[in-house]
């Protein structure tokens, strides 16, 4: 068992360092405050009050799809920059100039006309999340020919030293910034001649079985089973599973959201402020019901004492101190729970959700955002609530049996102690 929980380990935390993996993992992140904020003006103008947009004021209205299209509407040219920019961050490149050559790249790439409307015109789904995956790649491969093409002597321009240095930096790879360039956007002119399409249709069409997939409840298993073994190991399940999750994610989340600010019907369901907001509750394993399981049934000082300091963080999403407190990881006892519970949670939402008796999540909101209080922004239905506060009554049932037979050890732990 050793030796198997060893070689995961090893290998979870082999693709949690993978440099690429990582560069889109801290790329999205770095955008959280744009999602955030995108989010919070959709919340303000789809609150569930009957005519709720007929009271707000106009201007109020205009403000919130303004913000809404200033983040979510470019989140792909955002996109384009920050991945690059942590791709050589990770690779000790020069973070700023790769990540600039990574947007000029991308944006070397997008249609110079759309339609009828003749040329400079830029159709919204180019820099938006719809694109999100070409706002992958693109950084991935421009940023790693920028970094190996600025780390060849024989690519580089020196000037001389009375020359400013940062004048003498840029003018440096001058040579490397244009052939990387070049070479995505002869990528780009390959691509139309082979396939007739451009190439942002041409990378959609792969993609979208995976999109599909991805918005269903066996993808959501796997997700979140995932996650949690992850957690188990030591390791930290979302920076590992996110890197691919979470473009697929934000997709679907930003198809939801454009569907609401057009007063459509919400087409998905799956998305990371789904699992957020109704299967880790308090946490990834859901502990914030592990911790109310423990100060409702345990009788020994430790569990007690733990259940009260891990209880005010559980509360706000941080459960760190019970993952390593109790410990939860490499513990077989609750190791069991840890997994069954969010499993049992995600099967429970996402039928809820899929039979229209939930709203599905529109939002994605502060990570630190309680249960109940995250269930309405994320969904804007108050229905949404209710059902967490039946899933966080779900996982507690499923690990006061566990909790017991850890506190009675305990209890005869400190016996022998005393």
């Amino acid at each position: 068992m050793s030796d198997f929980v060893n070689k995961m380990t090893a290998v979870g935390a082999k693709i949690g360092s993978q440099r690429h993996l990582g560069a889109v993992r801290d790329g999205f992140i770095s955008l959280m405050p744009l999602i955030m904020a995108g989010s919070a003006a959709l919340i303000l103008k789809n609150i569930p009050i009957p005519n709720w947009t007929e009271i707000l004021p106009g201007f109020i209205v205009d403000l919130c799809n303004s913000v809404w299209w200033g983040t979510f509407g470019f989140l792909a040219v955002f996109a384009a920059f920050s991945i690059g920019y942590n791709l050589a961050k990770n690779s000790n490149g020069d973070a700023f100039r790769t990540g600039f050559i990574t947007l000029a790249s991308y944006l070397a790439l997008i249609p110079q006309s759309h339609g009828d409307a003749g040329w400079g015109y830029i159709h919204w789904g180019y820099t938006s999340t719809n694109s999100l995956f070409m706002a992958i790649i693109i950084p991935l491969i421009a940023g790693e020919l920028f970094i190996r093409f600025s780390n060849n002597p024989k690519l580089l321009i020196k000037l001389p030293d009375s020359v400013p240095p940062a004048v003498g930096r840029s003018f440096s790879v001058l040579l490397p910034a244009g052939l990387t360039i070049s070479i995505v956007a002869l990528l780009g002119i390959i691509v139309q001649l082979i396939t007739k399409k451009d190439i942002f249709d041409f990378v959609n069409t792969l993609f979208l079985p995976l999109v599909k997939a991805s918005d269903s409840l066996a993808s959501g298993l796997i997700i979140v089973f995932l996650n949690q073994f992850f957690w188990l190991l030591g390791l930290h399940g979302p920076s590992i599973v996110g890197a691919v999750f979470e473009p697929l994610s934000l997709n679907l989340l930003a198809e939801n959201q454009a569907a609401a600010i057009l007063g459509q019907p919400i087409p998905h369901i799956m998305t990371n402020a789904f699992l957020n907001t109704f299967v880790h509750l308090g946490g990834a394993g859901a502990t914030l019901g592990l911790l109310i399981a423990i100060l409702i049934t345990s009788r020994s000082k430790m569990f007690r004492t733990l259940g009260k300091t891990c209880i005010g963080p559980g509360i706000f999403e941080i459960n760190e101190p019970v993952m390593f407190g109790l410990p939860i990881v490499l513990n077989p006892l609750f190791a069991i729970p840890f997994i069954v519970g969010p499993l049992l949670l995600t099967v429970i939402s996402y039928l809820l959700t899929a039979a229209g008796v939930v709203g599905k999540a529109v939002a994605v909101i502060p990570w630190a955002t309680p249960p109940i209080v995250s269930g309405i922004l994320a969904t804007g239905d108050w229905r949404a609530c209710i059902l967490q506060v039946i899933n966080l009554a779900i996982v507690v049932v499923i690990y006061l049996p566990f909790v017991k037979i850890a506190d009675m050890q305990e209890i005869e732990k400190e016996k022998a102690g005393a």
